[in-house]
């Protein structure tokens, strides 16, 4: 940013932009070619004015601005810039007073295209050049000078003058089209119904558009890069699906003109719901139909049918401010499940949710975790927000709500809400009372202590005599000690009484620390204290409860047998429960053929091998190793790696969660030996790779490390045919023995012309979570952390960090701080205090649960 003019001196303001100025419509013309260096906007903004001013503050950040004019009646006053960097501002003064009421302003600007996939950024395909925008949370304002809040609406006209030859994507459909004399072409989109500046869009390349389908008046159509159409059909379809089914459940048409999907390879979230143009992350939105995974399959449908909930509930109806960034987030993903659900109810879509929940879960139980609506004041504390607390854990309030409330009176409550906001800005309180006014429950008195204050309860089963006698809740704590009783909920409860001829349903409200049941059970009944896990709670049923479900195992629903496992490995790591009671879990559930359940065991297995095994020592890690594989070659015999003929999807999933049990987990060798043939053999000579156990059997195959396997990989993510295929040649190098094998995966990891950021990013990820790489990992990452700040946003960067923790050793842990204290993550503040408090977690669950573990798997004395 420059100064126009000679400008008062300058001092700190708010970040918040006051509300006397209100944008009503805006014409933003972009001028910028994909292979130039720069972009210029011109803007022309139409403001409501409460109240005369001689000055006007916008957002903006790293733009020139070098012409700014206001229009009053038939005259012009041409305006200065002064510039507020530390707040992302700059003030536009101008020598009289601007009157009170309608004022049209206009300023010329220009930036440079940035490269970190955020504000206006250039893909780095250099076959095929593009541009496209990235303006969530808060980076419109890196595009151009802006309104960068989500309380200011406005419609938007956008053009765009590029060369010829490319495709222009916006919100809105075309208006018209012209050829300029210097051979570039200005493309002119319809103006958008009022909108939020986060959801703007364009952008700018070579894409090829599928045929349009229709849902009512609607044009649907999917946008790639040049080669890639056919892989677009399933996300098509998906659309249509979606689109339908949510036109039926809102009671009102999509409110926007068209729909376009548009893949990118080189994009920071998964997707993003832009108003009638959703960007995602190409491996998000394309598949290989014929070689797909029920995972990917599951992933597409869900990311589309949360893009397009977005539609009505945060661009219809949009949050006023980012505190309730989680009305946008958690309600698109508690519908997305319900719609994957209603179109395909054989893919276990709750089962799904179940195993996503415990990473919110997991996030609560720290001390410095955040509510789901916290107080934000900044736009770096809105970038921090962007986490399972907002998605999952508000997902499932709202599941735990509907299941209160029931779905009928959930969904008439909904609707009222977005008729009553339509194209305007809404808050938390107005949500309540459109479900209160649904129902006779006290919706706000139930949610609030869900939504605005940190953790969530643990219901310890108290069991007498005659069975189960009280619930009792208090605070969850990974890391128990001083306040570990604090908080009280309102807790609408379903338990499940399993007994011989079936299942009892009971309901309670739970609003005191300890609640009577008056149950009484028959001999050989047991209790499932959160019916199909529908509360966002833990349990811990006890020894004499979990020894009572335990014979009544097949009882439980999947959705049940999912949650006991992460339930009961919290509580070992709350150190409530002694590892023994997990042991016997696992034992019970080794001929469990459900794959969500399988995946719950592997997760929880993964974080026994990667933390707790190790600090107690490598003679404990391989006896693990060992336990684990012995436990499921069986099973893993029984389901063979070879697809058979005609076999369902889910036979799949459950030889990919066998294969990482036993191949990866397991580090047993004839399962790797057996992996890394039929991996060459792929890889040589086309031989189909398991069908649904691909991406595992390649990185278990890595381990074996067949000759030239780190070579051809790499060769392979150049050449893949599908996006998946690229993630799954790239992530298997995680698997290469260290410290050779590392060493190529990091090299891999480093070059930005192999693979997207993001892809690379999850490369990382991978390697921190392997013990064996993990500290190299880590000097990787402090000697590149200049050039990754180059290449990601801050968001990415964040999530890098977060993983430090999964399997660093203890001793290196140490230098996590003092590293971060001389590079600041700009939307990582809490991400650091979450990084000390689990480090102290770790420690604590090597003095507590090593001994036994040792124990367990070892025998004799500590």
């Amino acid at each position: 940013m420059t100064q126009t003019s000679t400008s008062p001196p300058r001092r700190r303001r708010t970040r918040r932009l006051p509300v006397h100025v209100q944008p009503v419509a805006i014409q933003l013309h972009l001028i910028a070619r994909p292979t130039g260096r720069r972009f210029r906007v011109e803007v022309d903004y139409e403001l409501d004015l409460d109240r005369a001013t001689r000055a006007i503050e916008l957002h903006a950040v790293e733009l020139t601005v070098d012409r700014v004019e206001a229009r009053i009646g038939s005259g012009l006053l041409k305006g200065d810039v002064e510039d507020h960097p530390e707040c992302e501002t700059i003030r536009l003064h101008f020598p009289a007073r601007l009157p009170a009421g309608r004022v049209r302003i206009s300023l010329r600007a220009r930036g440079a295209i940035r490269d970190d996939l955020r504000g206006l950024y250039r893909g780095r395909d250099r076959r095929a050049p593009w541009l496209a925008t990235q303006l969530c949370p808060t980076d419109a304002r890196r595009f151009f000078p802006c309104f960068d809040e989500p309380g200011f609406k406005a419609r938007y006209t956008v053009r765009v003058t590029t060369p010829a030859n490319q495709r222009v994507v916006s919100n809105s459909p075309v208006a018209s089209r012209r050829v300029r004399e210097d051979g570039l072409r200005t493309t002119t989109f319809r103006p958008t119904p009022p909108l939020s500046v986060y959801l703007l869009a364009v952008a700018i390349g070579p894409f090829e558009a599928s045929r349009a389908m229709h849902v009512g008046p609607t044009a649907i159509r999917v946008l790639t890069l040049p080669g890639s159409r056919s892989l677009g059909r399933f996300a098509l379809r998906a659309a249509v699906e979606s689109l339908r089914r949510l036109e039926h459940w809102f009671g009102m048409p999509h409110p926007y003109e068209k729909l376009d999907l548009l893949a990118l390879p080189d994009f920071a979230f998964g997707a993003m719901e832009n108003a009638g143009a959703v960007f995602f992350r190409d491996s998000v939105l394309l598949l290989d139909a014929r070689r797909a995974s029920a995972e990917d399959r599951f992933q597409t449908a869900e990311t589309v049918a949360h893009e397009l909930a977005h539609m009505w509930f945060g661009n219809l109806v949009t949050m006023a401010w980012w505190n309730d960034l989680w009305l946008n987030e958690s309600f698109a993903t508690w519908m997305a499940y319900e719609i994957v659900h209603d179109w395909q109810p054989d893919w276990k879509a709750w089962s799904a949710f179940i195993a996503r929940r415990e990473a919110a879960l997991e996030l609560d139980a720290l001390r410095t975790s955040h509510p789901i609506a916290p107080p934000v004041k900044t736009a770096e504390e809105a970038q921090e927000n962007f986490d399972a607390i907002t998605y999952a854990k508000g997902a499932a309030v709202l599941r735990m709500l509907q299941h209160a409330m029931g779905p009928a009176r959930f969904r008439t409550g909904v609707r009222r809400y977005v008729r009553r906001h339509r194209e305007r800005t809404a808050e938390a309180n107005d949500l309540w009372r459109a479900l209160e006014s649904a129902s006779s429950l006290p919706v706000e008195a139930i949610v609030r202590p869900w939504t605005a204050t940190t953790g969530h309860p643990v219901l310890t089963l108290e069991t007498g005599k005659d069975g189960p006698r009280h619930l009792r809740q208090s605070r969850f704590l990974l890391q128990p000690g001083r306040g570990a009783a604090v908080g009280h909920w309102q807790i609408p409860w379903i338990g499940s009484v399993l007994r011989t001829r079936g299942r009892k349903t009971i309901r309670r409200v739970i609003d005191r620390k300890r609640t009577t049941l008056d149950l009484t059970l028959a001999d050989g009944d047991a209790l499932y204290a959160n019916a199909d896990e529908a509360g966002f709670f833990r349990v811990d049923h006890g020894e004499a409860g979990s020894a009572a479900l335990l014979q009544r195992l097949p009882q439980l629903t999947a959705l049940e047998r999912v949650g006991w496992v992460g339930h009961q490995w919290a509580l070992v790591r709350a150190g409530h429960a002694s590892i023994s009671t997990l042991f016997a879990l696992f034992e019970a559930l080794r001929s469990e053929q459900d794959p969500d359940v399988l995946r719950a065991v592997l997760r929880v297995a993964y974080g026994l091998a990667r933390r707790v095994a190790p600090d107690a020592g490598e003679d404990v890690a391989r006896a693990f190793s060992d336990w684990i594989a012995a436990g499921h070659r069986d099973a893993l015999d029984r389901v063979g790696l070879a697809a058979r003929r005609g076999e369902t999807l889910e036979r799949g999933r459950v030889r990919a969660a066998l294969i990482g049990l036993v191949g990866d987990v397991g580090r047993e060798s004839e399962c790797r030996q057996a992996c890394a043939e039929r991996a060459v053999a792929h890889l040589d000579r086309g031989r189909a790779l398991p069908h649904g156990a691909a991406e595992v059997t390649l990185r278990v195959a890595a381990a074996a490390n067949p000759p030239g396997f780190a070579k051809v990989l790499t060769a392979r993510v150049r050449t893949a045919r599908s996006p998946q295929e690229r993630r799954a040649m790239l992530f298997a190098l995680s698997g290469l023995p260290h410290p050779a094998g590392t060493a190529d995966a990091l090299r891999a990891a480093s070059d930005p012309n192999l693979a997207p950021a993001v892809d690379r990013a999850g490369l990382l990820i991978a390697l921190l979570g392997s013990r064996d790489a993990a500290a190299a990992t880590w000097t990787h990452l402090k000697a590149n952390w200049p050039t990754l700040e180059r290449e990601m946003p801050p968001i990415l960067l964040a999530r890098l960090a977060s993983e430090l923790t999964t399997a660093l050793p203890l001793e290196k842990l140490r230098e996590i701080h003092p590293f971060f204290a001389h590079r600041p993550l700009q939307a990582g503040k809490r991400t650091l205090r979450q990084l000390s408090e689990q480090t102290a977690i770790a420690r604590r669950l090597k003095r507590h649960a090593g001994p036994e573990l040792r124990r367990l798997l070892l025998g004799g004395a500590d």
